[in-house]
């Protein structure tokens, strides 16, 4: 579809099939993200979000990021976090170094713990499945919300086991959800460029896959803003829509942009991308994703004031208050919020703050 026949006659048809919620194609989807009015893009994108929460709540989780290592072998051009083993600033932690950190938290309020790490070869199965069963069993209060994709594949690649395998030992030791870090974007043109030595979309899908057939939950990412190109976003959006068709198995869909600061795409992109491109995005995935409950919208990569606009392009989500996180801070990222700010945030922006579980479970809501 070209883009003189989208503004002409096409415009109208896709706008009429979102509002009367037909699935839209490819190529729908790729015209609205080209030409459409960004108020356009918010306001269908704020009508498909009321259809899944009339109620007007927007959600956010007590959680922390931290990471029981920095040592990979992926090398990604767009990581600024990644240190060798050689790297004086390299680490890893043991279990019980990390149940501690957890410990600690878990006192600050925490309920949800992202923990992710590099992909460090010197780690065996047995670690990952001692830091799950351990934190289920000492720290109750916590839910563990471990390792994406990329790292089961290492396990599975250490461990001689298969990828479906490892990840039926990690659901035996309690794991019941996991993060969609990995993700970037779906597109193997992409990723062959800022990712070459991690695993290709295929893998990506197939992880999720057998991740959702055991019983664990994922969220799904996105992370744009480098090379990739509109065909690349719809894509990617196309791949995990079909899944989701499959399995259920997501939880939210999560897009936030690219920090260039201390990476090796800094040379080619020292940019970030603008609050329009964010915003398009992000209202084309609530529009596309039809099959998504939940839409993240981040204060942490784009600041307060971006994050209270996302709640009117089509987020339902804040995400959380990151009590610890390293891998955007290597990269220069200088956001931070406390929970009164969130709710501050939700409340000027005409909705309801409402504090949740990993499972987008309501804990409590907040009264003005």
């Amino acid at each position: 579809m070209n883009s003189s026949a989208f503004r002409t006659a096409h415009l109208q048809d896709i706008l009429g099939k979102v509002r009367a919620k037909e699935r839209l194609s490819p190529e729908e989807g790729l015209a609205l993200l080209s030409e459409a009015p960004l108020q356009v893009l918010g306001m269908l994108a704020d009508t498909v979000r009321a259809r899944f929460h009339p109620d007007n709540l927007v959600t956010f989780v007590l959680d922390a990021n931290p990471n029981y290592t920095n040592v990979c072998e992926t090398y990604c051009l767009f990581c600024a976090f990644y240190r060798t083993q050689k790297d004086k600033e390299a680490y890893t932690y043991s279990v019980s170094e990390m149940l501690n950190q957890i410990r600690q938290l878990r006192d600050a309020g925490v309920t949800t713990i992202l923990l992710q790490g590099g992909h460090n070869p010197e780690l065996p199965l047995d670690y990952y499945l001692e830091l799950v069963q351990r934190t289920c069993e000492e720290i109750p209060e916590v839910h563990p919300h471990f390792f994406s994709a990329s790292e089961v594949d290492e396990m599975a690649r250490v461990s001689g086991l298969s990828t479906r395998e490892v990840l039926q030992k990690l659901y035996d030791a309690g794991l019941r959800t996991m993060p969609g870090g990995g993700a970037e974007v779906l597109s193997d043109r992409v990723r062959r460029k800022i990712s070459p030595l991690k695993i290709s979309s295929d893998e990506w899908i197939r992880i999720h896959r057998e991740a959702h057939e055991v019983g664990i939950k994922t969220t799904c990412t996105m992370m744009f803003g480098h090379l990739e190109e509109n065909p690349d976003i719809l894509e990617h959006l196309e791949r995990v829509r079909k899944l989701q068709d499959e399995t259920g198995g997501f939880l939210a869909f999560i897009p936030w942009t690219f920090k260039p600061h201390n990476t090796v795409l800094e040379r080619k992109i020292p940019y970030e991308v603008d609050a329009e491109r964010y915003l398009r995005i992000l209202a084309l995935s609530r529009i596309y994703l039809d099959n998504f409950a939940h839409i993240q919208g981040s204060w942490f990569t784009q600041g307060k004031k971006m994050g209270a606009i996302s709640l009117h392009f089509g987020a339902n989500d804040l995400g959380g208050t990151l009590y610890v996180e390293n891998v955007l801070k290597e990269a220069g990222n200088p956001y931070t919020a406390s929970i009164d700010d969130i709710v501050h945030l939700i409340h000027t922006a005409g909705f309801i703050p409402a504090q949740r579980d990993t499972f987008y479970r309501i804990i409590r809501t907040f009264a003005e």
